[in-house]
């Protein structure tokens, strides 16, 4: 335990545990800016690069400090880290963002609750930056800060798991506000430029998202698992949800997957007629499902 002071002089003793939950918040709020500027940019690499480090920072499993150290590294390299880059406008507000998401995986590599600070100063930046003269986002931003201080102290190791879907679906919440200002302020979210490529296979913000379903729908998840298709498109044959994730070799390789493939095959080894359809998560996989007509039990396999 230790003593965590906020930008604002807030304290309170928090473990890194709690420090994580605190800067995940932080960098949710501020994500859909940073990632539609993204999008609007035609950078969808770099999306999916900030996506993954903020499901990370999410992450309630101990860190694995070499796939934190790795996307570290892949946040590094984008320019609006870099020492002269002098934003300002929908630059600043993206660069908050990304800000906010790079001290978070830091925070994962020495693991102290130390390195919440910036993600709170981050947010704290964005919103006063969103408000202009009037001052309510930011002061809506310091009650917010204040008030996940106060829950997630107040929960304790096996509560913490129960409480993070709710933490973050408020979080997502603040964060599409953020969001829509940005887009009166800055016109953000008008699209890519001419001529920029927009990946067809590229994950949504994050922000825009309803994270209460997205997070509901993980919990009947069944990754890994071979079921048998009972009706629909492909009926007789046989289904396998793969996290990216899980099948990667390294921490590089693990940092950069993103999302899950649907494989579809003629027999249960996934070895004949196979083939695969990418979705973001288990809500995608049940939207994939529905379009389909399939029907799937899980039990029937051998």
């Amino acid at each position: 335990m230790k003593i965590l002071e906020s930008v604002r002089g807030m304290a309170f003793l928090g473990t890194f545990g709690q420090a994580r939950l605190f800067s995940a918040a932080c960098a949710e709020r501020t994500a859909g800016v940073l990632l539609q500027y993204l999008a609007d940019e035609g950078r969808p690499a770099d999306q999916d690069t900030c996506v993954a480090a903020l499901e990370l920072l999410w992450d309630t499993a101990p860190p694995d400090e070499n796939v934190a150290a790795a996307m570290h590294r892949r946040l590094s390299a984008l320019p609006e880290l870099g020492q002269e880059f002098r934003p300002s406008g929908v630059q600043q507000s993206a660069a908050l963002g990304l800000r906010a998401l790079f001290a978070g995986i830091a925070m994962l590599i020495d693991q102290g609750p130390d390195g919440a600070v910036e993600p709170s100063e981050s947010a704290r930046a964005l919103a006063r930056e969103l408000d202009g003269e009037v001052g309510a986002t930011a002061a809506e931003e310091d009650a917010i800060q204040d008030r996940d201080v106060e829950r997630i102290m107040s929960w304790s190791p096996q509560e913490r798991t129960l409480h993070v879907h709710g933490l973050r679906a408020a979080a997502a919440e603040t964060g599409r506000d953020r969001l829509a200002a940005a887009r009166t302020r800055h016109g953000l979210g008008d699209g890519a430029p001419d001529g920029a490529f927009t990946h067809p296979g590229s994950v949504s913000v994050t922000a825009t998202a309803d994270r209460g379903d997205v997070a509901a729908a993980e919990q009947r998840a069944r990754y890994g698992v071979v079921g048998r298709i009972t009706a629909g498109s492909d009926a007789g044959g046989y289904l396998r949800v793969d996290r990216l994730a899980d099948l990667a070799e390294s921490p590089e390789e693990r940092a950069s997957a993103a999302g899950v493939d649907i494989l579809v095959a003629a027999d249960p080894a996934m070895t004949r007629d196979c083939v695969g359809e990418w979705v973001e998560d288990w809500a995608g996989v049940e939207e994939a499902l529905r379009r389909e007509g399939r029907q799937v039990d899980w039990d029937a396999a051998p």
